[in-house]
């Protein structure tokens, strides 16, 4: 039995070809890792060989040790990179009806979502290192289903990201729908939880960028993970689909108990369209949990149309559609991956709020 239920099979996936692409350009942005981070190196010999020496004669740091320190921790994330990929890459009859310059463009395009998005998932939802960070997220969530949502039921949750949340409901009993667009996280979930073991991998997620650190070793900390076998027998089932929330789930009414959105309603282009979606999949009586900023992802995109409110506006909404509020609060200074040695973390003050759909 599969700790979780995901659709990645070749075949299935060819029959919707911008689907699939999708999933080849996820698989490619990982296979090629090193080489689209080769620039950085490259711009490091290249700047301190263009510097005075007069400065650099100041220094008692020597930047070619920096240069091997970043071409090792490439290795070992390649390593763990290939090693999934390996296991999903099809065979190469898949590719025939793709152009292959045009995956590797949109590869390169995508690899900086794997170095300052997917990583950094990694970090906070699988290694030791961020449990403090996922107990200030999640507990307040998983309090708050256990609250008002019976044993054994229905959850959606959207934006689900590397699923540790989802997990932990599982854990509890809880069956879980879980959604995210980016196949990335798809196929990272996928090898977690039916493949993977305690601390099997080794990764530096930090090496993306040396500015705002305190030292020059924090930035080569190295991750292990996951932090648990991964083990959900006899307990609650996890079903997950990449893809994107508007379109899966605007047909889908009265179909589940609860749903949570984690740092995930500020991910809509218009954020009432994905309340109208949270109000049609509950049933009658059913939860919203919700967690998170108001941090509008297409802020500054001109030539698509988007809806940022602001909390009272968005309120305003919520209450129109017909939720009752059974509990809200603002959860002050969270920080969102936070990175140890860091001089530049992300805070937010996060609106938690429980509503029930009349």
């Amino acid at each position: 039995m599969k700790n979780l239920e995901t659709n990645l099979d070749p075949k299935e996936l060819s029959k919707n070809p911008e689907e699939f692409k999708r999933f080849l350009v996820a698989l490619r942005t990982m296979y090629y890792y090193t080489y689209h981070n080769r620039w950085q190196i490259d711009k490091i010999n290249s700047d301190y060989t263009t510097i005075d020496k007069k400065y650099l004669s100041k220094m008692t740091y020597d930047y070619r040790t920096r240069v091997k320190r970043l071409e090792s921790a490439m290795d070992v994330n390649q390593a763990f990179l290939t090693e999934i990929w390996k296991k999903y890459e099809p065979d190469q009859s898949y590719y025939q009806n793709y152009d292959q310059r045009d995956l590797d463009n949109l590869a390169y395009n995508e690899y900086s979502t794997l170095n300052y998005a997917v990583f950094m998932y990694i970090s906070r939802d699988w290694t030791i290192n961020r449990k403090n960070e996922r107990e200030v997220h999640y507990t307040p969530i998983i309090e708050a289903v256990k609250k008002y949502v019976p044993p054994q039921s229905k959850i959606l949750l959207p934006g689900a990201a590397l699923l540790r949340l989802g997990y932990e409901l599982a854990k509890i009993g809880y069956n879980i729908d879980a959604n995210d667009y980016n196949f990335l996280n798809v196929i990272l979930c996928d090898y977690l939880f039916n493949y993977s073991k305690m601390n099997q991998f080794t990764f530096q997620p930090l090496i993306r960028s040396f500015s705002n650190y305190l030292t020059e070793d924090a930035v080569f900390r190295k991750f292990s993970f996951p932090d648990e076998n991964i083990d959900l027998k006899g307990k609650g089932k996890i079903i997950m689909e990449a893809g994107d929330f508007t379109k899966m789930y605007n047909n889908k009414e009265n179909n589940y108990d609860c749903v949570i959105t984690c740092f995930f309603i500020d991910t809509a282009k218009n954020v009432i369209e994905y309340i109208d979606i949270i109000e049609k999949v509950l049933k009658k009586g059913g939860i919203w949990i919700n967690f998170g900023p108001l941090s509008y992802h297409w802020v500054g995109y001109q030539n698509i149309p988007t809806i940022e409110l602001p909390y009272d506006k968005l309120k305003e909404v919520i209450i129109n559609y017909g939720f009752e509020y059974l509990h809200e609060e603002i959860n002050k200074t969270v920080i969102y991956c936070e990175i140890e040695d860091f001089m530049k973390n992300d805070v937010f003050n996060c609106v938690f709020f429980t509503c029930k759909k009349k």
